[in-house]
């Protein structure tokens, strides 16, 4: 089968027409935050319950992916190889977001002459900061070790044939049910882009422009620059995979999470031809430890914050804010938000950067998650494309 075929699937016919509404819906909430706002201040319950609903739903899917793929792996010959490729990547990977990251903070210095004193207000109130937080605000990991561990006990079952055509209900059933939660996005995209303009407003956001552009600029490099190198050097045409994946890229956007888009990924590079075994065990374990988009962000804001303070950092202290990105992005695959917990674990963990005006931050916030969402989605799936390019000669489809 072709790399590239065009065999029809779920996102060709569903979300062809949702793109339009998607489109209308971010129009419409625009013009309805700026004209009304004291109206739709009050539409953040939608999204909220929306994405509680829609977190619910994926986790499970989630949780089936990674047994999926763990026990696929183990029936292919050459299984602790591509275990070994994919832990390279996803370490070559994430390092090189964070030094991207923190290349541009200095190189465009978005902390640096913003006009804006310190304002010394505290975090919204479900946003409060302890210092002593483990990672008991995100419980990916812990899923994620679970479904490993079920995936490796179910393959030495001799009837696991069984036990998978359970999980083939049970995942039917949950894509059935997000199917139907999608026709309700528009709705859902024209609140909190009207809720979002109404409290944060337009002009008011413009000192803060800089930091935005930086992550947006960091994430186009890392994207057409980093990623466009690896698909290059193992013979993918980046821009054709792009357009191949774009209702999924534009899902991603206007939901500001990759999660939107998960259940769809899978039987698109499927279709296309890349190896269903490696895909459905790259996939999962991207979501959790190959968040580019997330260290990216981390990085730049933590840079905007040493210069808003003019902060003296030594080299050691790099290097260990350099270890705290890396765990901390793999707490920021959750919901819209949750790169900005993983912000505030990278700040209590590194202790040498006030946490007084984090509030600046959290008010583009939603003005980045568009960024972050969309470079951890593209990474995880050109990361499935290239290590199942790379053994495409040697596992049978």
């Amino acid at each position: 089968m072709s790399l590239f075929s065009k065999q029809k699937t779920f996102t060709d016919t569903y979300l062809r027409n949702l793109t339009l509404y998607v489109f209308t819906a971010i129009l419409c909430g625009t013009l309805v935050g700026y004209y009304f706002p004291e109206i739709s201040i009050h539409l953040k319950i939608v999204s909220h319950y929306f994405f509680m609903l829609l977190e619910a739903l994926i986790v499970p899917v989630i949780f089936i992916a990674v047994i999926y793929g763990i026990s696929y792996l183990f029936s292919i010959e050459n299984a602790f190889r591509i275990i070994g490729q994919t832990a390279l990547y996803f370490i070559l990977i994430t390092s090189i977001s964070i030094f991207l990251g923190i290349g541009f903070g200095f190189l465009l210095k978005p902390g640096t002459n913003t006009g804006i004193t310190s304002v010394s207000k505290n975090l919204p109130q479900n946003l409060t900061v302890h210092s002593n937080n483990p990672l008991h605000f995100n419980n990916y990991v812990i899923i994620l070790l679970l479904s490993i561990v079920i995936g490796v006990i179910i393959n030495l079952f001799k009837g696991k044939k069984k036990l998978f055509r359970i999980l083939d209900k049970g995942r039917d059933l949950f894509y059935i049910l997000i199917k139907y939660l999608y026709i309700i996005l528009p709705v859902v995209i024209f609140c909190n882009i009207a809720y979002g303009i109404s409290v944060y407003g337009i002009n008011t956001l413009l000192p803060l422009s800089k930091v935005v552009a930086t992550v947006y600029l960091a994430s186009l490099v890392f994207i057409f620059g980093i990623l466009g190198l690896a698909t290059y050097l193992f013979k993918i045409n980046l821009w054709d995979f792009l357009l191949s994946i774009k209702e999924e890229i534009i899902l991603v956007v206007a939901t500001s999470t990759s999660k939107t888009a998960f259940p769809m990924i899978f039987e698109k590079l499927e279709s296309q031809g890349y190896n269903r075994k490696i895909v459905r065990f790259i996939i999962p374990l991207g979501y959790n430890f190959n968040l580019a988009g997330a260290c990216i962000y981390l990085s730049i804001s933590c840079v905007f914050l040493i210069q808003f303070y003019n902060i003296s950092l030594e080299s050691k202290d790099y290097f260990l804010l350099f270890l705290i990105i890396s765990i901390a992005s793999k707490t920021a695959s959750g919901v819209p938000g949750s790169g900005f917990l993983a912000l505030i674990f990278t700040l209590s963990r590194f202790g040498k950067i006030p946490m007084t005006d984090l509030a600046l931050l959290y008010s583009v916030d939603r003005f980045m998650n568009e960024a972050r969402a969309v470079t951890n989605f593209i990474g995880i799936a050109v990361s499935a494309a290239i290590i199942s390019k790379l053994n495409q000669r040697k596992i049978t489809v």
